[in-house]
């Protein structure tokens, strides 16, 4: 089961780079014993070879993550920026994105991670459903609002 809860969100966060919103995102999941304290810095070095931006539509996102050998248990972060940070676009790593809700993912499983990674793409393909998420600004009802979206409550 994916642990999602008030203390993974993050609302109006200021954060000058991409770095500074995975550490403390990590830092969220890491106080929870979710993941090892090497789970930021792996997703940082993954992030360099990999990147996890999307130039979605109204505004990029990102989905930064590790390998599964950092995680204790899986879960989801969340980081709605006061301002954008760039990541670099999944796609074209050359292209940097203004990316305005970064979503961590950290999950067991490749198995599960792909599924969630799925879900949260077919959520976010479609541009009304983030600008919904965009303009709720409590970390309780982003929590309910994703929960309810990604059908996290079984």
């Amino acid at each position: 089961m994916l642990q999602f809860q008030e203390s993974f969100v993050l609302v109006d966060l200021e954060a000058i780079n991409s770095d500074q919103v995975i550490n403390q995102l990590t830092d969220c999941l890491y106080k929870e014993g979710l993941v090892n304290e090497y789970y930021g810095e792996a997703t940082i070095k993954r992030e360099l070879e990999h990147p996890t931006g999307l130039p979605t539509r109204p505004f990029p996102i990102a989905f930064p993550h590790a390998d599964a050998q950092g995680v204790n248990e899986s879960a989801l972060a969340v980081a709605c920026l006061k301002n954008p940070v760039k990541f670099k676009n999944m796609a074209d790593p050359d292209e940097d994105l203004e990316v305005e809700i970064v979503i961590m993912l950290a999950n067991k499983s490749p198995e599960e991670q792909i599924d969630t990674l799925r879900n949260l793409a077919e959520l976010f393909g479609e541009p009304e459903k983030l600008a919904e998420l965009k303009n709720i600004n409590k970390a309780c009802d982003i929590v309910d609002w994703l929960k309810k979206e990604l059908a996290l409550e079984r």
